[in-house]
C-alpha cells in the first residue's frame, strides 16, 4: 500500500519533457554545417492565447484584474509583455546553449555578428494555471525560420515545434510567466537535441 501511494505521489510531480513534436517542414539544414554563432530573433505576431487572440486575452485579464482590485488592470499588459524578455526568451537561449555547449555552438541576440539567424515565432500560448489544489501545464507552439543575416526575406529552412509543455514541481510555477518560460526552455532543449540528431552542425 505504501509503495502504491509513493508511486502515485511521484506521478503527481512528473513533468512531461518530450511531449512536443519537432518537424522540419521546409528546406534543409545543410547551411548550418560549420556554423558556431547563430543569431536569434523572437516574434509574436498573430499570437493565439488559449482560445482567444492575444488582444482578447489581454482585455479579459485587464477586466478581471480591475474587478478584483480597481486600478490594477492598467499594469497587466506591461506584466504580460514583460514576461517575453523576463522569462520566455532568456530561457530559450539558455537551454539551447546548454545543449549546444559541447559542439561550441552559441545562440545570440547579437545578430550583426552572425551569418545566419533563427526567427522564433510564437503562434500559440496556453498559459495554464496553478492554484495549489489543481494545476494545468503551460504549452506553446513555435515556428522557427532560418534565414541568412544579410537576406532575412529568404527562408532557408522552417521547423515547427508543437505542444511544448511547461511547469515546475512543488508549486514553483504559480506565476504564468514561469510556467510559459519553462515551455520555452523545454522547446529549446529538445530543439537543440533535434538539430544534433540531424547532424546539422
Amino acid at each position: 500500500m505504501k509503495k502504491i501511494l509513493f508511486i502515485i505521489l511521484i506521478g503527481l510531480f512528473v513533468i512531461p519533457t518530450q511531449a512536443q513534436k519537432i518537424k522540419l517542414v521546409d528546406g534543409d539544414l545543410g547551411f548550418l554545417k560549420g556554423v558556431k554563432d547563430l543569431g536569434v530573433e523572437f516574434t509574436y505576431e498573430d499570437l493565439t492565447v488559449g482560445k482567444m487572440s492575444e488582444e482578447e486575452y489581454i482585455e479579459k485579464k485587464v477586466a478581471e484584474a480591475e474587478e478584483r482590485e480597481p486600478g490594477t488592470g492598467e499594469a497587466w499588459p506591461d506584466l504580460w509583455y514583460g514576461d517575453r524578455t523576463g522569462h520566455y526568451e532568456p530561457k530559450f537561449i539558455e537551454l539551447f546553449n546548454d545543449v549546444m555547449a559541447g559542439e561550441g555552438v552559441t545562440l545570440t541576440e547579437s545578430v550583426e555578428a552572425t551569418d545566419y539567424k533563427m526567427i522564433v515565432k510564437t503562434i500559440f500560448i496556453e498559459p495554464g494555471f496553478n492554484v495549489g489544489v489543481a494545476s494545468k501545464s503551460a504549452m506553446i507552439n513555435l515556428i522557427v525560420d532560418f534565414v541568412a543575416a544579410d537576406d532575412p526575406e529568404t527562408i532557408l529552412a522552417t521547423v515547427t515545434i508543437d505542444k511544448s509543455p511547461g511547469s515546475l514541481p512543488f508549486g514553483g510555477d504559480y506565476d504564468s510567466g514561469v510556467r510559459v518560460g519553462e515551455a520555452y526552455a523545454k522547446a529549446a532543449k529538445y530543439f537543440a537535441k533535434y538539430l544534433l540528431k540531424q547532424k546539422a552542425f
